[in-house]
């Protein structure tokens, strides 16, 4: 069976509505004889007449009554498939669903949805803040559009795209004598009680890197959460090493914080999405809208964390536009 397109359709309407196949023309921006010869293949389709032809007058038959109503509705929802689909190139239509690791789904995330959730209405975000193992989990299951994670460990199935240099620092007790100190050479923990990630976790790999050779004089006290790790220095356990994202907000005046130095130690969180999902307009307006803020210095990042601004050559290939 041949269906009429919507050309044919709306020429049809036109020609109902304003009884006459010379405004009809001008309403739907054909020549009359162009118009006349959609209408005829229309009713050469449908196989009855549509219209009655006089010299006074166009009027519909009962066939085209009938058929005018159907063909209103038709091309209304064919404009509605049109609409959500320019919706959805526009990142105004769907879900994005984001996978994060914890620091960064607490201290950048939430201003970077609100606002992209106000300046792409109609679109919505799930944000899914887990530990990094859980969140490779979830990226190889296709559980996410997009990840944000520590660049370590990266699989051939993922493509990354680092944006961010996030630098560890020491946090002490406020009276402890690191509270003078502008900065803290590792050689100085060697003394110190440690409190520390567990083995084997993503944090932990950057610590051992520039710990591994220091003589501890104490066993590191190993926790698995970083809400722990601040517990413990902030109750006198000892001191800990943590990125700048996840270290407590200066109104917690009990523990402070400061740089590592000698070697310092810092980690590069990135994009990251599976490299044969197909990349949505939803994630490439996530991805550009975050850099942009960063750019612009709008969304307040804790001392030390700097944004390594990617090419427009990187992120077009992040996004697989190239």
């Amino acid at each position: 069976m041949i269906y009429p397109n919507p050309r044919h359709l709306r020429a049809f309407v036109a020609v109902a509505t304003t009884s006459s196949f010379g405004m009809a023309a001008k309403q739907v921006h054909l020549g009359q004889p162009a118009l006349s010869q959609a209408i005829a293949n229309l009713e050469q389709m449908v196989g009855v007449p549509l219209f009655e032809r006089t010299t006074r007058a166009v009027r519909l038959t009962p066939a085209g009554l009938d058929f005018l109503e159907d063909a209103r509705r038709v091309l209304d929802d064919n404009e509605r498939l049109m609409r959500r689909g320019s919706e959805w190139a526009t990142s105004r239509r769907g879900t994005l669903k984001l996978l994060s690791i914890l620091s960064v789904a607490q201290r950048l995330l939430p201003q970077v949805v609100r606002e992209f959730t106000r300046a792409y209405e109609g679109a919505s975000v799930e944000v899914f803040d887990v530990p990094d193992p859980l969140l490779r989990q979830k990226l190889s299951r296709r559980e996410g559009d997009l990840a944000f994670i520590s660049e370590t460990n990266i699989g051939p199935e993922e493509v990354v795209l680092p944006f961010l240099r996030d630098p560890f620092f020491c946090v002490f007790p406020a009276q402890h004598r690191f509270a003078e100190m502008r900065s803290i050479p590792t050689s100085m923990l060697t003394a110190e009680q440690l409190v520390l990630p567990r083995r084997g976790t993503a944090l932990r790999s950057y610590v051992d890197g520039a710990i591994g050779r220091l003589n501890l004089k104490h066993r590191p006290v190993e926790v698995d959460h970083l809400a722990t790790l601040v517990g413990m220095v902030e109750s006198g356990v000892g001191v800990c090493l943590i990125p700048a994202l996840s270290c407590p907000p200066a109104a917690l005046q009990s523990v402070l914080a400061r740089p590592i130095d000698h070697p310092s130690i810092f980690r590069r969180v990135a994009f990251a999405r599976l490299r044969d999902q197909v990349t949505m307009p939803l994630v490439e307006s996530f991805v550009h809208l975050t850099i942009q803020l960063l750019d612009d210095g709008d969304l307040g990042l804790p001392p030390g964390v700097e944004l390594v601004r990617p090419t427009t050559s990187a992120v077009r290939k992040f996004l697989g536009q190239q």
